[in-house]
């Protein structure tokens, strides 16, 4: 049977990150003819699709969306895809946003969670407004087709979504991306407690959510990366790599890249570590690439150096060791696994799904380890790191897109009872 998915959200394209990427993708990969993730074949990034003769496939299903075009036109993400896109003018910023990040936290750099949760609240009732009707009329569609239809919500306008869902009784799946719903777990508890389901990339952060809301089930659907569209093939990637090393111009220095660092993603934390490294490993120098306030406040570290946005090619063709972390949320880090995809093992926090992302390819630390203990384990995956890179680059297919979208489509496929 044809099931057809309408995802309500803040924005999907243009995408404000990796979120509305990793969603646009899944939506994608199931408007075409697929199996589920019980009868799928191993997929092995950069490598064409294996066999699927004699594979059970479902097939192709509808995908909607409804979400704000305030970021602009759609883009390559979704142009000339099967994807159906409805937008809508409502403002996705406003006063009450732009004075929480004024009135942010002066040590975390956190918007000031009471103006952040007012404008949540108002921008939420706003677009439970305008979707309502639209799935009004996708539902009566739907049953005269004798199709079942199933929504998908993520991030800051989840709780409007997700309102508009139980109003007209549409089951519902939302994605946790992010820290949004544990700094506001008010505003979003019914959200994600009268969800079939809630998606996370990886167990861990499943059970994060478990430990905050009573879930009806959770689902773990990886993040998918079409590693062969972003980086070519095997031997581009090899070649890539082998010319960033011979380029490098201290190739004794021992190189530790940090990428986009924020109040979130462990700017406090490396504030605290960098002079330790310099102090503990002197000859280490710590590649930080990113853009912004955070990316300059860290270059007053001498063994610092930072670099603007970058593509992710160019910042794993030539360091030793990644380094992530994450301050409260364990969100699965992508980039540990792109990382990968050229050999380069990762030091993370044990947060919520770090460990899955990471897996063989590196070492995970409590966040309240001794920062002795985090210089030790970039040393020992330094001196490691070609036994750990191997490990990395064979555990990259965790996220391989053909494997995650057969995941979602298993979940879909589960609550919409296709069975």
């Amino acid at each position: 049977m044809v099931a057809r998915i309408v995802a309500a959200l803040r924005d999907l394209d243009p995408p404000a990150g990796g979120a509305e990427m990793s969603l646009s993708t899944l939506l994608k990969g199931v408007c075409d003819a697929g199996p589920l993730a019980e009868n799928a074949p191993n997929f092995t990034p950069l490598m064409p699709d294996p066999s699927i003769e004699g594979v059970q496939i479902e097939g192709a299903w509808q995908a909607f969306a409804l979400h704000s075009s305030d970021r602009g036109s759609s883009t390559e993400l979704t142009d000339g895809s099967a994807l159906s896109i409805t937008t809508s003018t409502l403002k996705i910023e406003g006063l009450l946003s732009g004075a929480a990040w004024r009135l942010r936290d002066k040590k975390t750099g956190k918007p000031h969670l009471g103006l952040q949760r007012k404008h949540l609240v108002r921008r939420n009732r706003q677009f439970q407004r305008w979707i309502a009707p639209q799935l009004a009329k996708m539902k009566t569609e739907a049953e005269q087709m004798g199709e079942p239809l199933v929504g998908v919500t993520q991030l800051d306008w989840a709780p409007g979504a997700s309102a508009a869902f139980r109003e007209l009784s549409i089951p519902y799946v939302c994605f946790v991306r992010d820290e949004i719903q544990f700094r506001h777990p008010d505003l979003f508890r019914e959200c994600l407690e009268s969800a079939a389901g809630v998606c996370c990339a990886g167990l861990g952060l499943i059970e994060q959510v478990r430990e905050k809301f009573d879930i009806k089930q959770g689902f773990h659907v990886p993040l998918p990366v079409d590693f062969a569209a972003r980086f070519g093939d095997a031997t581009t990637v090899a070649t890539q790599r082998e010319k960033g090393m011979a380029a490098r111009s201290e190739t004794d220095a021992p190189r530790i890249a940090i990428v986009t660092p924020s109040p979130e993603k462990g700017l406090a934390f490396y504030h605290r570590l960098l002079p330790r490294i310099a102090d503990s490993w002197p000859e280490a120098i710590v590649e930080i690439y990113g853009g912004g306030g955070h990316v300059e406040a860290l270059r007053r570290h001498p063994n610092a150096e930072c670099h603007g946005f970058t593509p992710i090619s160019e910042v794993f063709d030539h360091v030793d060791v990644h380094l992530l972390v994450f301050e409260s949320t364990g969100s699965w880090g992508r980039v540990t696994n792109e990382g990968g995809l050229y050999g380069v093992p990762t030091v993370c926090v044990d947060l919520g799904a770090q460990p899955e992302a990471v897996g063989p390819g590196g070492i995970n630390l409590s966040y309240d380890a001794p920062l002795d203990d985090w210089v030790a384990a970039l040393r020992e995956v330094y001196e490691r790191r070609g036994e750990l890179g191997d490990a990395a680059r064979e555990h990259a297919g965790v996220i391989d897109h053909r494997r995650s979208i057969s995941m979602f489509r298993s979940a879909i496929h589960q609550v919409a009872n296709l069975d």
